[in-house]
Parts: C-alpha cells; sequence; structure tokens
C-alpha cells in the first residue's frame, strides 16, 4: 500500500459520508478517523498527509 491508495480511500470514505448528509469536514475527519484504524496507520500521520 503507498500514499495514493490511502488518499484514494480516504477520498472514496469521504465521498460516502457527505453523501449521506455529514458536513464535508466532518466526514473528512470521520474518513482520516476510518482509514487510520482500517489501515493500522497512525492519525497523526495521515493527517500530515492529507494536509500536505
Amino acid at each position: 500500500m503507498d500514499i495514493f491508495d490511502v488518499l484514494t480511500a480516504i477520498s472514496k470514505r469521504k465521498k460516502i459520508f457527505t453523501q449521506s448528509g455529514i458536513t464535508e469536514n466532518e466526514a473528512l475527519i470521520r474518513a482520516e478517523i476510518d482509514i487510520s484504524k482500517e489501515y493500522n496507520i497512525s492519525l497523526f500521520d495521515i493527517k500530515k498527509l492529507v494536509r500536505a
């Protein structure tokens, strides 16, 4: 799994959350947390990756 796979997974999860009626910012936060747990990557590293 590389950086692009992680970013793609976050983007897809965010899209699912926004379609369910959650605000875009909250959807991003939830997507980051979900992917962090799913792929066992620290949330801090995911936040650095997304914010870069």
